[in-house]
């Protein structure tokens, strides 16, 4: 009968490596969406213009609780990475897909509604993009597939956590493109 130490060294053999760079992704982008949470209450947007907008507090709260959940998420599933079930992969890949989808959706609108592209944003942003499906493509690899094999179901404080992310950041796109 193996003792516990031998049993967990096993187990760490048979965890894929490169689940460490996604977890080291989520740390990095949790930390800047903690940096996230505190810009807002900067009081106001830079407009294309090169005016500052105000932005009134509601908005500011608003935001700040969207990168607040943001980096909540993303703690709470690199927390979780090293457990073998499956809603954390799904989550994962949840939460970097709609991490590109509203940066995409940020870049589409903001260009719609004329405040141009700002070029190192947009390059900065394509950066982000790339390593979160980078990301994506590591957690769909067929051996890191296998390991998240236990069956289970997403506890509600994930939901919630993503919920009031995609809702501020939805809020937040369109108040950035009414304030411009």
């Amino acid at each position: 009968m193996p003792n516990s130490v031998t049993a967990r060294d096993d187990e760490q053999e048979r965890r894929p490596g490169a689940v460490l760079f996604v977890y080291t992704w989520d740390l990095a982008l949790a930390i800047l969406a903690l940096f996230g949470a505190l810009a807002p209450f900067a009081g106001g947007v830079e407009t294309g213009s090169g005016k500052t907008a105000s932005i009134p507090l509601a908005a500011q709260v608003i935001e700040a609780v969207s990168s607040a959940s943001y980096a909540a998420t993303l703690i709470i599933v690199a927390a979780l990475l090293t457990r073998k079930r499956a809603w954390v992969r799904q989550t994962q890949i949840g939460t970097l897909a709609t991490a590109i989808g509203l940066a995409a959706v940020s870049v589409l609108v903001g260009a719609i509604v004329g405040n141009g592209v700002d070029a190192p944003a947009l390059i900065v942003t394509l950066i982000f993009v790339l390593l979160d499906a980078l990301a994506i493509v590591i957690m769909t690899e067929r051996r890191v597939v296998g390991f998240y094999s236990q069956a289970a179901s997403v506890p509600f404080y994930v939901w919630a956590t993503l919920a009031l992310w995609v809702a501020g950041s939805v809020m937040t796109i369109i108040i950035d493109a009414v304030a411009h």
